[in-house]
C-alpha cells in the first residue's frame, strides 16, 4: 500500500483548490432542452433545420433524442407535429446556477473529484501525479493546440522492467467536445488510481511493468477555455472559419472515411462540421502524430459524455469490421464490469448503429489506419453539466473497465516471441515455452491447428527470433 500512501500525501497540499468560474458571455436565455420522439431519419434534418443543438448520443427513428431549441425556434419545433417534452425550461438558470457553485466553492475541501476543474487546475493535477510517482510517471507536451495551448499528457510506465521496443501502448483521450467536462475528470481519476495501485495490485502492477499507458485529459484545450470563459456548451476547436463562424468538430477531422455528409457535415456553422481537410486542425493533429510515434500501438479509449454507452468500430458505414467478434466480447466484459459497481447500464455496439453515423471519426482511425483497438465512451449525464455528486461515481466505475480493457490490450498486442508475458523476449520466454509444450499445455498450439507438434515449436522459434 505504500505507493497509494505517498500518492494520496503528495496530492493532499491541492486537494482543496477550487477555481474560479467567469461567466460565459454567450447567454442561452429561454433556451429549452426538450426531450423529442423521433418517428423517421427525416426528422433529424428536421430539426437541424430549426437549428435544434443535438445532445442525446443515442438517437434513432422510434426513439427519443435531447436537442436544445432556441426560444425564438419553439413555435417551428410546434408546427412541426413532433411529440416532446421539456426537460429544462433555461437553460441560462442551470449555467447560472453551475457558475455560482463553482465560483462559491460549495464543494470547497471535499475532495478534488467533488467538482468540475477549469483547465489550469487539470494542468496542476497532472504535474502532482508525476511529482508523486516519478519512478513511472512523467508529464509531458504532445504538442501545441491552435491557440497555442499545450496538449499535455502523462505517461506511465516502469523503465526499468522489461525492454521499451516490447511493450504495447495504450492511449486513453477526452475531451476532443469542449463541453463534456465530465470526461477529463474521468481520465484524471483512471490515471490517478492507476498510479495509487501499482505495487499493491498485481493487475495493475503488471499492466505498468508490461505497457506503457497514456492519457491526454484535454484533447481540445481552446474550446475548453472556451466553456469556462466565454460560452459553456461550445462543443469544437476555436478555428476562424473565415465567413463569421468558429470551430471544426475535432472528431469528424480524423482522415479515414473522412468527407462523407452522413456523419459529419461540410457546413462550417455545423455542430459536426469536418473541417476542410483530413487532419486540418493541430488538435488531431497531436493525437495523431503521438499514435504514428508508438510502432506497438495496441488499443485506444476516446472519453465523450453523454449516454452510457461503449462504442467500437465502424462508425461510417453499417457493415461490421474485421474482428467484431472480439469488439463484441469486449464490450460485454466492460459492460459487466461497469454495472458491477454501482449498477449502471452501459449499451455497447458499433458507433454507426448504436447511436449514429459518424464519419472521420478517431475511433475509425485508430482501428482502420492503425489496427489498435479502440472503443469510445459516452460517460454518464444528464447532459452535458450534470451534477458534480456524478463524478466520482461514474470514475469509479469505468476505471475497472478500463483496467480489463488495457490489460487484453497489452497480451493481445504483446510480441508473439514474448511467450512468458515480461515485456522481453529472451531466454526465459523458450523455457517457459518449451515446458508448456512438453506438458501438452495448450498455450503452446503456436500456430493455432489444434495440435502440439514440433511445428509449433518451429512457429514459435520463428517469432522468438524476430524479438521485438
Amino acid at each position: 500500500m505504500r505507493s497509494a500512501a505517498v500518492l494520496a500525501l503528495a496530492l493532499a497540499g491541492g486537494a482543496a483548490a477550487q477555481p474560479l468560474a467567469v461567466g460565459p458571455a454567450a447567454r442561452y436565455d429561454g433556451h429549452a432542452l426538450v426531450r423529442v420522439q423521433l418517428r423517421a431519419a427525416p426528422d433529424l434534418r428536421l430539426l437541424e433545420a430549426i437549428g435544434a443543438d443535438m445532445w442525446s448520443h443515442r438517437v434513432e427513428a422510434g426513439g427519443a433524442g435531447d436537442f436544445m431549441i432556441a426560444p425564438d425556434r419553439m413555435d417551428e419545433l410546434d408546427a412541426s407535429g413532433l411529440d416532446y417534452e421539456v426537460l429544462i425550461l433555461d437553460v441560462q438558470r442551470v449555467i447560472d446556477a453551475e457558475s455560482a457553485r463553482i465560483r462559491d466553492g460549495a464543494g470547497r475541501g471535499a475532495g478534488w473529484y467533488d467538482e468540475f476543474k477549469p483547465l489550469a487546475d487539470i494542468g496542476d493535477r497532472l504535474d502532482a501525479l508525476a511529482a508523486a510517482r516519478p519512478d513511472i510517471a512523467a508529464v509531458f507536451e504532445a504538442g501545441v493546440s491552435l491557440e497555442g495551448r499545450p496538449v499535455r499528457a502523462l505517461r506511465i510506465a516502469n523503465g526499468s522492467a522489461g525492454d521499451p521496443a516490447c511493450k504495447p501502448t495504450i492511449l486513453i483521450d477526452s475531451c476532443q467536445h469542449a463541453r463534456e467536462w465530465i470526461t477529463p475528470m474521468v481520465c484524471m481519476y483512471a490515471a490517478e488510481q492507476l498510479l495509487g495501485a501499482y505495487g499493491a495490485d498485481p493487475g495493475v502492477t503488471a499492466l505498468i511493468d508490461g505497457a506503457e499507458i497514456i492519457f491526454i485529459p484535454v484533447v481540445n484545450p481552446d474550446g475548453y477555455e472556451h466553456t469556462w470563459t466565454r460560452d459553456r456548451f461550445w462543443r469544437k476547436n476555436r478555428r476562424d472559419n473565415g465567413d463569421g463562424t468558429f470551430g471544426v468538430d475535432l472528431n469528424r477531422n480524423w482522415a479515414y472515411a473522412w468527407g462523407s455528409n452522413t456523419g459529419s457535415s461540410g457546413n462550417t456553422g455545423s455542430q459536426t462540421y469536418r473541417g476542410p481537410e483530413p487532419f486540418s486542425e493541430p488538435e488531431s493533429r497531436v493525437v495523431r502524430d503521438l499514435a504514428l510515434s508508438r510502432p506497438r500501438l495496441a488499443a485506444h479509449v476516446d472519453l465523450h459524455s453523454y449516454g452510457q454507452i461503449l462504442l467500437a468500430p465502424w462508425g461510417y458505414t453499417s457493415d461490421l469490421p474485421p474482428g467484431h467478434e472480439t469488439f463484441q466480447m469486449l464490450g460485454e466484459e466492460m459492460q459487466q464490469i461497469i454495472a458491477a459497481v454501482h449498477g449502471k447500464h452501459y449499451v455497447h455496439g458499433p458507433i454507426y448503429t448504436t447511436i449514429y453515423p459518424v464519419s472521420g471519426g478517431i475511433t475509425d482511425w485508430f482501428w482502420g489506419d492503425r489496427g489498435a483497438h479502440p472503443f469510445g465512451v459516452e460517460l454518464r449525464g444528464p447532459g452535458f453539466n450534470p451534477p458534480p455528486e456524478q463524478i466520482l461515481p461514474n470514475a469509479q466505475e469505468m476505471y475497472p473497465a478500463l483496467v480489463a480493457f488495457a490489460s487484453w490490450a497489452r497480451l493481445a498486442h504483446a510480441p508473439p516471441g514474448d511467450f512468458n508475458h515480461d515485456a522481453s523476449v529472451d531466454s526465459l520466454d523458450v523455457l517457459a515455452f518449451v515446458g508448456a509444450w512438453s506438458a501438452g499445455d495448450g498455450a503452446a498450439d503456436f500456430n493455432g491447428d489444434g495440435l502440439l507438434d514440433i511445428r509449433d515449436l518451429s512457429a514459435f522459434l520463428n517469432a522468438w527470433n524476430a524479438g521485438c
